[in-house]
């Protein structure tokens, strides 16, 4: 695969002194998570940001973590974070590497095949792919897909997803994962172990939590259910749709959590079962009757980061949850200078908000994250090292490539989608060794501007021991009744 032969020769990654190695050698000498395995492996949970094209990157991230002697254990993601953690999660247990052959079923994906309602979508989408969307283009194309009945009750969207659906239950199916109750299976934990129980501060109850909490993994595939106004975590919420969620195929969690409003159709759930008005009060918070057509679209709506999803205030834990969003901080206000400046603000304010409220009201998730600078400007090799005198003259003809990485880019060449990649491994290696302006400020606080700094467990694990707050007997019994109703591994 030209791809992969493109990302192992690269240096920055897999040179001596590359992003694997630099993380390998640092979590041999600090530990990055208190859970490990017989081989030496070290477990995180991991949490991926949605993002279109740009899940590319969290590929570089998990495979470099991966080739570096870090798993996952539970799962979460929204979007084309969910893609990426329904298919690890789907390609084996959690001590297997899954990252290489992500990236092969990645690279076979036919994303432009995934606008499937048509000619007009396909122009429109490349209308909403350049940098400032030329309206007066985009009008014609929007009142044909209107006269189309795209916008119909029937369709609420631009592209029906089928073959989005149609090339995610191949994976799935081809892997063993076609139903809730088999993918389940592959969620199962073997081998594992805490590391140095004698340096933990509390090695009973840690014991008692290590059997009771790690023999099987979580999923969460975040979707917006608009029909009840309601989060939706899957499969855990999966007796709200269907009578036997078991036997459902997991595709369906991942169509509704891509289902980006009006460019796909929602995800349609029909004959919703009946004399479950606790399930939704509990799990939901809903207190109608249940509707009888549930309509659920892409979670992004509602948290397009999940970081949240595994969140426990009762205790410190075993491993850390590590979280990857495909951009950078909030460091610079938007600007609106037209109609599609507008648009863009506020669809991140949407989309993005409910997670900035997490964060600022949990710092100590804020060491958690990894931010992948998808703003960075792609630099092509222009090099053509091919003795065939007809490779060198096709690729001095070669239509250049934009030097951005849109999130909707579905024509990026190998080379391209190699720099995408290499973006989230060297994110991964900044974040666990610290980058570069770390290295060069003497490592003495306060770090000046970009600094980022070498991801510490053990002082992480005394900050969350500074904030543990109690269960009381209300909220315990709370989480339990969640449990009662919950569709869990």
């Amino acid at each position: 695969m030209a791809l992969l032969a493109l990302i192992k020769d690269d240096e920055h990654i897999h040179g001596q002194n590359g992003y694997i190695n630099s993380i390998r050698n640092k979590i041999t000498a600090q530990p990055i998570s208190d859970i490990t395995d017989h081989q030496g492996n070290q477990y995180i949970d991991l949490v991926l940001e949605g993002g279109v094209v740009w899940g590319l990157a969290l590929i570089g991230y998990t495979y470099t973590l991966e080739q570096a002697g870090i798993r996952f254990l539970n799962l979460a993601g929204t979007s084309a974070g969910a893609i990426n953690a329904i298919v690890l999660a789907a390609l084996g247990q959690s001590s297997d590497k899954k990252s290489e052959e992500l990236l092969a079923i990645f690279n076979k994906m036919d994303l432009k095949s995934f606008v499937d309602g048509g000619v007009l979508a396909q122009e429109l989408t490349s209308d909403i792919e350049q940098k400032d969307p030329p309206f007066f283009a985009m009008f014609p194309k929007l009142i044909g897909l209107l006269t189309l009945g795209k916008f119909s009750k029937n369709k609420l969207g631009i592209n029906p997803g089928r073959y989005f659906e149609n090339w995610l239950d191949s994976i799935l199916n081809q892997h063993n994962a076609s139903t809730t109750a088999k993918l389940f299976k592959k969620l199962e934990n073997k081998n594992l172990k805490i590391r140095e129980m004698n340096k933990r501060k509390y090695p009973v109850l840690d014991q008692i939590r290590f059997e009771n909490s790690f023999k099987t993994n979580k999923l969460a595939i975040i979707a917006s259910d608009i029909t009840t106004e309601s989060k939706i975590i899957f499969p855990q919420m999966g007796y709200l749709y269907w009578n036997n969620p078991l036997e459902t195929h997991p595709k369906h969690y991942v169509r509704a959590s891509m289902s980006v409003p009006l460019f796909f159709e929602p995800v349609r759930i029909n004959k919703i079962p009946e004399k479950r008005e606790e399930f939704w009060q509990v799990l939901t918070g809903f207190e109608g009757n249940p509707p009888e057509v549930a309509y659920l679209v892409d979670g992004g709506v509602i948290s397009n980061f999940p970081i949240d999803v595994f969140h426990s205030r009762d205790s410190i834990p075993l491993c850390p949850t590590f979280g990857v969003k495909l951009d950078i901080s909030r460091k610079k206000a938007s600007t609106v200078d037209s109609i599609s400046d507008y648009l863009i603000a506020l669809v991140k304010t949407t989309i993005h908000t409910n997670d900035y409220t997490f964060l600022l009201n949990n710092d100590d998730y804020k060491q958690l994250i990894t931010y992948i600078d998808t703003s960075q400007k792609y630099v092509p090799n222009n090099k053509n090292k091919s003795n065939n005198i007809v490779s060198r003259i096709l690729g001095k003809i070669k239509h250049n490539e934009s030097d951005t990485f849109g999130i909707l880019d579905f024509n990026m060449s190998d080379e391209k989608k190699a720099a995408l990649f290499a973006l989230g491994a060297k994110a991964a290696c900044d974040f666990i060794c610290g980058n570069e302006v770390y290295a060069s400020s003497n490592k003495q606080k306060p770090y000046p501007p970009n600094t980022i700094p070498p991801f510490h467990w053990e002082e992480y694990k005394d900050l969350r021991e500074q904030l543990i707050v109690a269960d009381t007997q209300a909220y315990q019994e709370k989480k339990e009744k969640i449990k009662k109703f919950s569709l869990l591994p």
